[in-house]
């Protein structure tokens, strides 16, 4: 089934082609007769409880919300990339969101690849997707930290952290880097250390796991925060509403077929739904971990002049490039984060919802505000 992923620069992108054009818009439900004692005011960009500079414009009468927007361009920011080599590029693309560095480079790389037409080794690509699926691992364990966090439970919220630091010494004993700097280059990808054992990561976190999800109070915060099911969800939000949607299955570029593992999804729509699918696909990520053999490799490719657009299924969904070449150089590039798609989904589940739901849910969707406001030149 073909579903519409969002505006990647020119173009519409949808799950398996592309059109150029305006993707269509939904207007967000507006609430009209502004009652007594109705006000707006803005959350941030500096308050507490918020991870990033983000400001938050929220119409509200007390605790009820009856309006939401998100304003990222607090973080806006302006990367000179145009004109520059493909290795030098790689070097700010891998900047943009330090959380999502291996997602956004290898999604780049997937469009240089396409150019090229050139046929990428198997153990290449395996290397790749053993990066996403650590960097989802370590996500996915934040998210779930943050909302322990916001929950005011300080114990699994230091189990968490542990977990999440133990995770980035393996990333950065293995690759050389935790947040895969310097990893990926246009014909080689760098293995510090192929021995590095995942194992334990499992069985600590599921003993944090069960324990958050038996806390009455905790789940009490989460279950019914947020519901969301709209068919233009992506990636965690679209799976806990029952959409069987995944980059990782749809596209076949990176060559998930050939793992064994299933795609994780719930049917609340909510808080709690993104909480489950996040874990269930910590451990499902470390199933596919364990089928990679791990080696240094470095490959040929002969970059082509022209255009392709890569696409990977990002911690948070769907994260694509559109990339045009000409002598080597990058001369157009365009960016659709999920965090731009997640910001949306993020304002129509707070309608309705009371401020004190606001931190769990806002947690739930896992966004970064550094990779929206981005714009090249």
């Amino acid at each position: 089934m073909r579903r519409l992923i969002g505006q990647l620069g020119k173009f519409c992108l949808y799950s398996d082609t592309y059109f150029e054009g305006t993707c269509p818009h939904i207007e967000n439900e507006e609430i009209a007769n502004s009652p007594y004692g109705a006000f707006n005011f803005t959350y941030g960009p500096s308050a507490g409880g918020l991870f990033e500079s983000v400001g938050i414009d929220i119409n509200t009468f007390g605790e009820y919300i009856r309006n939401i927007k998100v304003n990222p361009n607090y973080k806006k920011r302006e990367i000179r990339i145009l004109d520059k080599s493909i290795e030098d590029a790689i070097l700010y693309i891998e900047r943009i969101n330090a959380a999502f560095s291996a997602s956004h480079v290898i999604s780049f790389l997937s469009a240089i690849d396409k150019i090229s037409e050139s046929d990428i080794d198997s153990d290449v690509l395996n290397l790749r997707i053993l990066q996403i699926e650590m960097e989802r691992i370590r996500n996915n364990l934040f998210v779930i930290e943050r909302l322990v966090e916001s929950a005011g439970f300080q114990v699994p919220l230091y189990q968490l952290q542990y977990l999440i630091e133990n995770v980035n010494r393996k990333i950065g004993k293995l690759f050389g880097h935790r947040y895969f700097f310097g990893v990926n280059s246009l014909r080689k990808i760098n293995i510090n250390d192929p021995k590095v054992d995942f194992t334990g990561i499992e069985r600590e976190f599921k003993t944090i796991y069960e324990d958050i999800i038996e806390n009455r109070i905790f789940i009490d915060r989460l279950q019914g925060n947020g519901i969301i099911k709209d068919e233009r969800s992506i990636g965690p939000a679209a799976r806990a509403a029952g959409f069987y949607y995944d980059a990782r299955i749809e596209d076949e570029f990176l060559p998930y077929k050939d793992f064994d593992f299933k795609i994780s999804t719930y049917n609340s729509a909510d808080a709690f739904g993104r909480l489950i699918v996040r874990s269930e696909e910590i451990f499902e990520s470390l199933r596919i971990i364990s089928q990679i053999k791990v080696k240094s490799k470095e490959y040929k490719i002969k970059v082509n002049d022209g255009e392709g657009i890569g696409r990977v299924e990002s911690p948070s969904g769907d994260l694509a490039y559109f990339v045009k070449v000409n002598n080597g150089k990058v001369v157009n590039i365009d960016l659709l984060s999920p965090s731009s798609i997640n910001i949306e989904l993020f304002s129509k589940s707070m309608v309705k919802n009371i401020f004190t739901d606001f931190p769990f849910n806002w947690e739930s969707f896992g966004i970064w505000i550094s990779e929206v406001g981005v714009r090249f030149i």
